[in-house]
């Protein structure tokens, strides 16, 4: 079976993995792309259009050199590997087309590509029928393709957590591992967190009245637990008024993730409590 990654999934996978050591040297905690090829039942492929919006994204959001450093070497020397450069143009380019052309799909993206790239296996090579997957966390590329898909007898389109309950079926993972990896991806998604927490925790060491102090302590706690129903409650404060005041930035930060990065949060918690509730485990018996 082909997993077909698109940039985001393989951007996620490596960015939340990221650890560094005492000296600032960046490493791969588990490796997530390194385990699923360890699985014989499945082929992971991006196809160069992937690899090309990676390239130009994976220091996107850090302006750590030695993080970006590890990254664009990792790319390099590990995902041109997952490209199929035995494809045959002419067929790609006929997939490409009929794609664009049924979905009316207009980005030229990697979603687009992959998406043709599933449709390439099917129609002109042997028994890959209903044997791609395609892994993304785009919910807008879920609902342009889905119906595609199926239609097509490609396969499914899953979900980076998806990819990973496939580990943990294989005991790779564990699914308090697949948590962690919820919690740190929620983060990786609200691309404001990190600053706001910094601008929160300069406010902190000037010298704030106790109740202002006391207020602004519960809301970073909620912040950094990723509650944002408390967050949404507490700004309702008349002391979150005061904080505001005096550090502007901290609302500013504050309001873009309330407005604009929260539906890939909703939509994740969503999914997460979905497992919890439904995936099968013998301590639910």
């Amino acid at each position: 079976m082909y997993l077909i990654l698109d940039a985001c999934t393989v951007l996620n996978l490596l960015q939340v993995d990221l650890i560094s050591n005492s000296d600032d040297e960046y490493n791969l905690n588990y490796n997530y792309i390194k385990r699923v090829k360890t699985i014989d039942s499945f082929q992971i492929q991006i196809t160069e259009k992937v690899l090309e919006e990676i390239k130009k994204n994976y220091s996107k959001n850090s302006n750590i050199v030695k993080k970006n450093l590890f990254l664009k070497t990792y790319i390099e020397k590990k995902l041109h590997g997952l490209v199929d450069y035995t494809i045959d143009k002419n067929d790609f380019e006929c997939a490409l087309v009929f794609t664009k052309k049924v979905t009316k799909y207009s980005k030229d993206n990697g979603e687009l590509h992959s998406t043709s790239y599933a449709l390439y296996l099917n129609k002109y090579l042997k028994n890959t029928v209903l044997n791609s997957y395609f892994i993304t966390d785009d919910d807008g590329a879920i609902d342009d393709f889905e119906n595609f898909f199926k239609i097509n007898l490609l396969g499914q389109i899953l979900t980076t957590i998806d990819l990973l309950l496939i580990l943990e079926t294989y005991n790779i993972i564990t699914l308090s591992g697949i948590f962690r990896f919820s919690s740190d991806l929620k983060k990786q998604y609200i691309k404001d967190y990190s600053n706001l927490l910094k601008e929160m925790e300069a406010l902190q060491k000037s010298q704030l009245p106790f109740k202002e102090s006391s207020f602004l302590t519960k809301l970073y706690e909620n912040i950094n637990s990723l509650d944002f129903e408390k967050v949404k409650t507490d700004i309702e404060s008349p002391l979150y008024a005061n904080i505001k005041r005096k550090q502007p930035s901290i609302d500013t930060l504050l309001q873009n993730i309330l407005k604009d990065d929260l539906k890939k949060v909703d939509i994740l918690d969503a999914k997460i409590e979905e497992i919890k509730s439904k995936y099968w485990t013998m301590d639910k018996i």
